[in-house]
């Protein structure tokens, strides 16, 4: 597979197909979990927040060590697809424990499976994200690999909403979020091993020519000294930060302040949509204006949209559905374009080091937004019990505006802070073009020298 070889449609399908199962189950853990453990479970709101802030603990450990240990993997299948395959199998079980509970569960139930599923993601998309940023090293090409695949990832949040609807409707079970979350773990725990051979079979591994880093140590140093790398990493955080604050208050949202319980998944399906919808136009103008610059437009569409909240009222569906809308036309190139500049750092780091760094670049990625994540989910949480707000009572006015606000303000300020950081990443197409060419003039003049030193 030549350098600028663009992949064909049927291999952006198959590598894409994973992604489809891994959000099946991540965005139940976002917004079901909380809201379902805590009020149907009978474990404290705040418990649930503590518990699942420490099932991330444990990816201090396993994220670096298997970024690691994937750039050092060779085995005739490849570096990264054995990860892939094995880690689909421990995800998939994990899901269908935590999601599938018949009654009242401990605190160790959550959180005993919770780190599993994470392990299992861990050992999914580390290897995944990095063969997606080794496939090609075309700039344009990068932003194609990463929307197909961040687009079936999107069909996978529908399809977790959807399908919970459409079963409700023909068996009278699945409408209630209680419902849907069991039908979503058993596709998971079926659907992401299937989908996995599937990349495995149909997708190769292509060749970089890179030594292998002699430690993590050394590694994580090289990235830190980064200064591009650092940039994207911040902003990245600082969103994933606000969409993560948002997600266990959304449910609670839903049903103490418009009191739309029964028709949250439907109206969840506009923001999904959307995503789904939204992409290809901002691969489209990520083309025509660069990626930074259209990673910025969906920021500032967070910035404006979020406050809308503070003005919805009970029952006022149309403009819960316009809001979340508008999110889900922000948070449709979040991800897609944000990967595809992380896979341009990473060859450039690579050409600097002359070191295999993919691996270990998407560890300290994935542990960055899982602390992230798990932190804003987790304190918003807490702060929403701090103002008073129990989703097993009655609560008062103060209590009500006290989840109004803890949704808002805080991920506005989140978005906000991201805005600056956003414009100072330099690397455009064009330097991109440069850089290789530096690198390439240097490579021409070593090997000059080697071969003057032997003649």
């Amino acid at each position: 597979m030549s350098d600028h070889q663009r992949l064909t449609r049927r291999q952006l399908f198959l590598f894409g197909l994973p992604d489809y199962a891994v959000y099946l189950a991540v965005i139940p853990v976002s917004l079901y979990l909380p809201f379902v453990y805590s009020t149907y479970l009978g474990i404290d709101l705040a418990t649930v927040g503590i518990v699942l802030m420490a099932a991330r603990l444990s990816d201090v450990v396993t994220d670096p060590l298997i970024g690691y240990l994937s750039d050092r993997t060779n085995t005739r299948f490849g570096k990264r697809k054995p990860w892939l395959a094995a880690g689909s199998v421990v995800m998939g079980v994990s899901a269908w424990q935590l999601f599938t509970p018949t009654s009242a569960v401990s605190e160790w139930h959550l959180l005993i499976w919770a780190m599993l599923l994470w392990l299992g993601w861990t050992m999914v998309n580390i290897p995944y994200f990095a063969w997606e940023a080794e496939l090609s090293d075309d700039y344009n090409e990068r932003t194609r690999i990463t929307g197909w695949r961040q687009a079936l990832g999107y069909l996978g949040n529908v399809s977790a909403l959807l399908v919970p609807i459409i079963s409700g409707e023909l068996f009278g079970y699945g409408g209630m979020p209680a419902e849907g979350i069991v039908i979503v773990g058993f596709m998971v725990m079926v659907l992401l091993p299937v989908l996995a051979a599937l990349a495995v079979w149909g997708v190769p591994e292509r060749t970089v020519k890179r030594n292998i880093q002699p430690n993590l140590w050394q590694a994580a140093k090289k990235m830190f000294k980064n200064g591009s790398f650092l940039l994207l990493f911040v902003s990245f955080l600082l969103l994933s930060a606000g969409m993560a604050w948002m997600s266990p208050l959304f449910m609670l949202f839903a049903k103490f302040i418009i009191k739309v319980e029964a028709q949250t998944q439907l109206i969840l399906l506009g923001y999904f949509a959307t995503n789904v919808i939204a992409l290809p136009l901002w691969m489209s103008l990520s083309y025509r204006i660069g990626k930074k610059w259209t990673w910025l437009c969906g920021a500032f569409i967070f910035v404006i949209a979020t406050p809308c909240f503070l003005v919805l009222e009970e029952g006022d569906m149309l403009g819960f559905f316009l809001v979340l809308a508008l999110c889900g036309l922000a948070g449709g190139n979040t991800t897609a374009i944000a990967y595809s500049m992380k896979a341009d750092l990473i060859e450039v780091a690579g050409l600097r080091t002359g070191d295999h760094l993919a691996g270990s670049y998407m560890a300290v990625w994935s542990l960055g937004a899982k602390a992230a994540n798990a932190i804003a989910g987790g304190v918003a949480l807490l702060m929403l019990d701090w103002f008073g707000f129990d989703p097993k009572a009655i609560n008062d006015p103060e209590a009500l505006d006290g989840l109004r606000y803890t949704l808002t303000m805080p991920t506005t300020l989140l978005y906000l802070l991201a805005i600056p950081i956003i414009l100072r990443f330099p690397l455009s197409p064009d330097r991109l073009v440069r850089i290789r060419e530096a690198f390439s003039r240097r490579e021409d003049r070593r090997r000059g020298a080697q071969e003057g030193a032997v003649s």
